[in-house]
């Protein structure tokens, strides 16, 4: 988790640094750390460095029998894994999950169906 604080970190100053450039050209920002291109391993504290996560969703889907949620997906991947409903790193897998969903429904893996209200629902492709 460090890493993503380092990261937001990073690009504040940044931020604060181009402000400061506007109002004193001669400013010289301070080096930050280099990007690093991060991999779907690392989100997460490195949570699914060694596993593939859009399998561990494909099945997840499999062993619901019917129609879930993205949410409802990340909140079953998350339990598999021995992680608590209430870790706060649930968002960010919330939204590894509903990314990696919208990449498997483009490579014809699953089935995006209209849910009740703005919600849809997802189901392994037949």
């Amino acid at each position: 988790m460090t890493s993503f604080v380092d990261a937001g970190l990073d690009r504040q100053i940044a931020a604060v640094d181009k402000v400061i450039q506007i109002y004193e050209p001669g400013h010289s920002p301070r080096k930050a750390a280099a990007q690093r291109g991060r991999k779907g391993g690392q989100c997460l504290g490195g949570l699914f460095a060694n596993e593939n996560l859009s399998a561990r969703i494909l099945n997840t889907l499999r062993l619901a029998q019917t129609r879930i949620s993205s949410h409802e997906c990340a909140i079953r991947v998350a339990l598999q894994k021995v992680i608590p409903e209430d870790d706060p790193r649930l968002p960010e897998l919330a939204n590894r999950v509903a990314i990696s969903l919208s990449g498997l429904a483009k490579r014809n893996r699953v089935e995006q169906i209209k849910g009740d209200g703005r919600a849809f629902l997802w189901r392994v492709a037949a």
